[in-house]
C-alpha cells in the first residue's frame, strides 16, 4: 500500500509551509487575536497542502542526500520571502495607524487609550483606522491580488534552492517614506481644520486671556475632529482606496524583483 505522505512530499511541504508561516507571522490580520489559533494552524496546514496539490510543487530532494543543515537554510529562505511580503502589508497598514495618531494628536485624544487584546495599547482612532483598511481591503477585492500573488511566488520564486535576490532590501528602504506620505495624505485635510482651530484658539488666548483656553479649546478640538471625519468620511474613503491600490502595485513589483 502506498503511503499517504513520502519523505518527499514531507520535505516539500515543510518548506511550502514555511514561506505561509512566514506570512502569516507578519500579516497583522492573521497574527491577531481576531483569529484563533487552532484557526490559524488549520489554515497553514490546509493552505499549504492546497498549493502543493494545486502547482504540483516537488522540490526534487532525496532525504537520504541532502544535510540537515541545508535543509535548515532552505526553511530560512523560505520565511524570510514570507516575511518580506507580509511586511510590505504591515507597512501600509502601519500609514493608517499613523494617520490616525496625526489626528489624535491635533484632537487631543491621545490621552484617550484602550487595551485591546487584538491590538494591544492604541487610541480610538487607530482602532477606527486600522478596521476601516481591513474592510476597504476586502471590498476593493486586494485581498484577491495578495493571496493569488502569494500563490504565484512558488512559480515565479521556485523553492528548493538558497538563491536570493538582495535587491529586495534596497528596495524596501526606498518604500519606507511611504508611510509617512500615505499617511499625511489621508489625515492631511482633518490635521488641517484642527491647526487652523489652534491657531484660532492661540490667538483669542493673545487677545482675550480672560478666556480659560484650555477649558474651551479641548471640547472644541474633539467636536471638530469627529465633525470633520463625519462630514469628511467619504474623503477618507477615497483616499484609503487609493493607498490600498498603491499596495497592490508595490506588492507584484516586490515578487517581481524576489523572482529575478
Amino acid at each position: 500500500m502506498n503511503p499517504i505522505i513520502t519523505p518527499e512530499m514531507a520535505i516539500t511541504f515543510g518548506l511550502v509551509l514555511s514561506r505561509v508561516i512566514g506570512i502569516f507571522l507578519s500579516f497583522p490580520l492573521l497574527n491577531t487575536g481576531l483569529i484563533p489559533i487552532n484557526i490559524r494552524i488549520l489554515l497553514l496546514v490546509s493552505l499549504s497542502f492546497f498549493l502543493m496539490g494545486i502547482f504540483k510543487i516537488d522540490v526534487g530532494l532525496n532525504p537520504e542526500n541532502f544535510s540537515l543543515i541545508f535543509y535548515l537554510l532552505l526553511i530560512l529562505r523560505e520565511l524570510l520571502i514570507g516575511f518580506l511580503l507580509g511586511l510590505l502589508v504591515n507597512l501600509f497598514i502601519a500609514a493608517f495607524s499613523y494617520a490616525a495618531e496625526l489626528i489624535s494628536y491635533f484632537m487631543g485624544f491621545t490621552i484617550v487609550n484602550l487595551f485591546d487584546p487584538t491590538f494591544g495599547q492604541i487610541s480610538v482612532l487607530d482602532r477606527f483606522f486600522i478596521l476601516l483598511f481591513y474592510l476597504l481591503f476586502f471590498i476593493t477585492g486586494a485581498y484577491q491580488i495578495v493571496i493569488g500573488s502569494l500563490f504565484m511566488t512558488f512559480k515565479i520564486i521556485p523553492i528548493g534552492t538558497l538563491s536570493f535576490n538582495g535587491e529586495v532590501f534596497p528596495y524596501l528602504f526606498e518604500k519606507l517614506p511611504i508611510l509617512f506620505y500615505l499617511a499625511l495624505k489621508i489625515a492631511f485635510p482633518f490635521v488641517l481644520i484642527l491647526l487652523i482651530i489652534n491657531i484660532a484658539l492661540a490667538l483669542i488666548n493673545r487677545l482675550i486671556p480672560q478666556i480659560n483656553v484650555f477649558i474651551v479649546g479641548l471640547p472644541m478640538q474633539i467636536f471638530v475632529g469627529l465633525a470633520s471625519l463625519a462630514i469628511g468620511t467619504s474623503l477618507i474613503i477615497y483616499f484609503s482606496i487609493s493607498v490600498i491600490e498603491r499596495l497592490s502595485e508595490e506588492y507584484i513589483n516586490l515578487i517581481r524583483i524576489m523572482g529575478k
